[in-house]
């Protein structure tokens, strides 16, 4: 693995378990809504799981897919860990987001714009 892959895989699982984390701390535990970058975020628990599979999947998944060899037990253990936690984090995008639509040109009118 190159040293630039490393460093993106460090920031991916640190971000994605960082955000996690704030929305966590922003909600109480997730019985209120926090306000992010001026935007509410509803769900926040749902959210929370999504970036924390995808700071495991994508940014964990990585470190450690080389720490066995190519065709291993542990590897394809590996593999298919990262996949169900890449697959979590789709569905729990897609229920975030199929939740709460958002319709721009009401957005825009209640803002004054």
């Amino acid at each position: 693995m190159e040293p630039v892959d490393v460093v993106l895989a460090v920031a991916c699982a640190a971000a994605n378990l960082a955000m996690a984390a704030v929305l966590l701390v922003r909600s109480r535990g997730g019985t209120a809504v926090p306000r992010i970058f001026g935007r509410r975020q509803p769900l926040p628990r749902l959210r929370a799981t999504m970036h924390a599979c995808l700071g495991l999947g994508l940014g964990v998944g990585l470190l450690v897919k080389d720490i066995f060899p190519p065709g291993s037990t542990g590897d394809a253990v590996v593999f298919h860990v990262v996949r169900i936690l890449l697959v979590a984090a789709v569905v729990t995008a897609l229920l975030s987001a199929l939740r709460y639509p958002r319709s721009l040109s009401g957005e825009t009118a209640r803002q004054g714009r």
